[in-house]
C-alpha cells in the first residue's frame, strides 16, 4: 500500500517522529503549515507539555520527540498495536542492514538517533518503503541509503513494530 507523502511545504520541520507516527496510526496528512500547527497543539496536550514547547524553536527542531514519547502517542491513537523490537546496544545494525532481516507484510517506526522513519516491508523483502519527510524511498533509489552521511549507514537506536488488526 502507498502513502500520501509529506507536502514539500512541510519538509524543511522537524516533525520526523511525528510523521512515522501519522503513518503507523494512519491520521490525515497535514497538507497545510496551519494543519502541522494545529497536530503540534493537540500533541503537547496529549503529551502535557508546556505551551512554548516548539514556539521559538527553528524548523529544524520543530515537533521533535523521543522514543517513550511516540509509544505513549501510538497507545494514545490506539490505532494499532505496537511492539519494542530492537533498542540500541554496541552490536546494533545500521538501517542498510537491518532493512534486508525485518519480517515481510510488515510495518515499523526506526529511530536513528536523531531521526525517525517509518518502514514498510512488502511480501518479498526487497520489496520495500521508507517514508520520510524528504520523500518516499525504494529499493529503486536506494542510493539515500548508500550515500555518505545518508541514513543507511547510521545505527538504530530503536525498532517499534506496528502491528494492525486482523
Amino acid at each position: 500500500m502507498v502513502r500520501q507523502q509529506c507536502p514539500k511545504s512541510l519538509s524543511k520541520y522537524g516533525f520526523c517522529g511525528i510523521l512515522a507516527l501519522i503513518y503507523a496510526a494512519k491520521l490525515p496528512m497535514p497538507s497545510s503549515i496551519e494543519k502541522l500547527e494545529d497536530i503540534f497543539k493537540q500533541i503537547k496536550g496529549i503529551l502535557s507539555m508546556g505551551k512554548g514547547k516548539w514556539k521559538s524553536a527553528n524548523p529544524k527542531n520543530k515537533g521533535a520527540i523521543t522514543l517513550p514519547q511516540t509509544m505513549k502517542l501510538l497507545q494514545h491513537y490506539n490505532a494499532c498495536q505496537f511492539k519494542l523490537t530492537c533498542l540500541e546496544t554496541s552490536a546494533s545494525p545500521t538501517l542498510k542492514k537491518w532493512i534486508h532481516s525485518a519480517e515481510v507484510r510488515s510495518s515499523y517506526i526506526v529511530h536513528l538517533g536523531r531521526h525517525a522513519l517509518f518502514v514498510e516491508i512488502g511480501a518479498v523483502k526487497s520489496k520495500w518503503r521508507v517514508y520520510d519527510q524528504g520523500g518516499v524511498y525504494t529499493k529503486q533509489n536506494a542510493s539515500f541509503l548508500e550515500k555518505k552521511g545518508g541514513y543507511g549507514k547510521k545505527k538504530i537506536k530503536a525498532v517499534i513494530k506496528i502491528i494492525y488488526g486482523k
